[in-house]
């Protein structure tokens, strides 16, 4: 996913929705207004930098409800990305050329310009998209389309995260759960990741096969490195997605 980033105050945009169409007339929800937040004063003077993770859906009318973080690495960055992403617009999320609802995973990024540009205190997630997904892993349908009980083997996440510079490489031991609505927390095996030196970010795909006993409903990915936590985002899981009225999950 394309990253936006505006040059005068050094904060970067990563937006949890891609536009890439998986059949004719069926792609993603696209967005057609982005307003940038405005860097805590705070935070800039002491030269503080983070992201804020926030989940919500995306209507068929392309409005944004039920938006909540998720995660943050500094509450005042919260209340500056909430205040932007509340204005941001989309065209909805089209299946078979008719609109539909979809849910949305956020991040907002704050960064300074110059050498301490990424130098964040901890790793968090800098982008998640989370798609249905066949047996081999390959997607089924765009990023934020529910997953489909029965008929999606498996669910794939595609991960940027986030970390701070290294001198040299490093090993980071990645736990990823999926969290049930009724709070059932599921293991899903993750191999360690290599950060190469000085890296601020790296990307990884964690797939996850959909098992009979999955409930339906609004369920959370947790992701935690080292043994800290380092953010999350949601997914949808139902047999007929259509008629299924979902909920964005407690946090």
């Amino acid at each position: 996913m394309r990253l936006n980033r505006n040059p005068a105050t050094g904060i970067a945009l990563g937006l949890f929705l891609a536009a890439a169409a998986a059949v004719a007339q069926t792609r993603g929800a696209v967005q057609t207004k982005q307003v940038n937040p405005v860097y805590p004063d705070n935070l800039l003077k002491t030269q503080r930098q983070g992201n804020v993770l926030l989940i919500g859906r995306i209507d068929a009318s392309g409005h944004l409800q039920d938006l909540r973080v998720l995660s943050t690495q500094h509450r005042d960055f919260s209340a500056a990305a909430l205040a932007a992403v509340k204005q941001w617009q989309f065209r909805p999320a089209l299946k078979d050329g008719k609109p539909v609802e979809v849910f949305a995973n956020i991040v907002v990024r704050f960064r300074l310009q110059g050498d301490k540009r990424g130098a964040i205190a901890e790793p968090i997630l800098g982008d998640l998209a989370v798609k249905p997904a066949d047996a081999s892993g390959k997607a089924t349908a765009p990023e934020g389309f529910p997953i489909r009980k029965g008929k999606d083997a498996a669910l794939r996440a595609e991960v940027l995260l986030d970390v701070p510079p290294s001198p040299t490489e490093k090993t980071l031991a990645v736990r990823v759960e999926a969290m049930s609505p009724s709070g059932k927390r599921i293991p899903i095996f993750q191999p360690p990741i290599v950060v190469p030196a000085k890296a601020t970010e790296v990307r990884f795909a964690t797939v996850a096969p959909i098992g009979d006993a999955w409930e339906e409903g609004a369920w959370l990915l947790r992701f935690t490195v080292n043994d800290q936590n380092a953010g999350g985002g949601q997914f949808w899981l139902a047999r007929d997605p259509a008629h299924f009225h979902f909920y964005v999950p407690k946090t």
